[in-house]
């Protein structure tokens, strides 16, 4: 059984808090308006989503009426079970999410044995939504929008733009490398996120789903090294090179060049390889000059 813990909300800008969580060190957010209150993403288990948004109507003063989940994975989404009678709102792919299997992280059985509960208490948001949608919390409207897949099947972006913030969810980690998992689009990972910089001001603050507050700059980053990742995937399957030619490459001379630590490389490479097949790439032949 993981252990589960809540730390303390840190404010970011006037009305907006954030908070990690335990045990996957992720950040959840808190959006005060005059008549709503908006808790971003939920944590691990219906458990820790109860306690949750009992410790953000105490920072706020009133209970919480919204909650926006990020997308999909468990320790942003299997804490909404233990919210309800609250307007819920969450990509409609949420839904085909609901019995764990799609999840790259756990399946029932670590459900059970690793969270504490049961698959079948895993609830839905009460709002799915496609592509956008605009939330009055009283004296500030939250702009709540999905801009493509990049990180999974199911990214939201959650803007407060009278605060200059944005909730990217794992769009964007600034503790450790962006995960790239089996739901993971990495092609259109990179032109998401330009939308959401293509709104920001100079001093927007990000924060992403894991880590400190990201600045534009660091944003802007982290978008071109993920853009990187793919293009250089790329390159090597036109160069006729497997996972296993990659792989000794990371450990041995380096000749690929790659953004991100090896490990990070080597976990993301099979699901490149996969996305990159099913789009068609595969080793370049060169045609005869005669």
């Amino acid at each position: 059984m993981r252990e589960f813990s809540i730390g303390d909300w840190q404010l970011v800008r006037d009305g907006i808090h954030v908070v990690q969580l335990q045990p996957a060190s992720v950040n959840a957010g808190l959006i005060i308006g005059h008549s709503g209150v908006m808790l971003v993403d939920t944590g691990s288990s219906p458990s820790q989503g109860r306690e949750l948004a009992a410790s953000a109507a105490e920072v706020a003063g009133r209970p919480v009426t919204h909650v926006v989940v990020t997308h999909a994975h468990f320790d942003h989404f299997y804490g909404l079970a233990g919210i309800p009678h609250v307007v819920s709102i969450g990509h409609e792919n949420l839904l085909h999410h609901l019995d764990g299997t799609n999840d790259p992280d756990v399946d029932p059985e670590v459900i059970r044995r690793d969270l504490g509960f049961d698959v079948s208490e895993l609830v839905g948001p009460t709002d799915p939504m496609g592509l956008i949608k605009a939330v009055d919390l009283g004296g500030r409207t939250v702009e709540i929008v999905h801009l493509g897949n990049g990180h999974s099947d199911s990214d939201l972006f959650v803007q407060v733009p009278d605060a200059r913030v944005v909730f990217t969810g794992d769009m964007l980690e600034t503790s450790a490398d962006p995960m790239v998992g089996p739901d993971s689009h990495v092609d259109t990972w990179p032109k998401a996120i330009d939308g959401v910089m293509s709104n920001a001001k100079s001093d927007t603050l990000f924060i992403p789903g894991h880590g400190p507050v990201a600045t534009l700059e660091e944003v802007t980053k982290q978008r071109a090294d993920i853009s990187m990742l793919w293009a250089t995937a790329e390159d090597c399957v036109k160069k006729g090179l497997t996972i296993e030619d990659v792989v000794a490459d990371l450990n041995g001379p380096r000749e690929v060049e790659w953004p991100f630590a090896p490990q990070t490389v080597g976990n993301a490479l099979p699901w490149l390889y996969r996305a990159l097949a099913a789009k068609g790439v595969t080793k370049s032949r060169l045609l005869p000059l005669l």
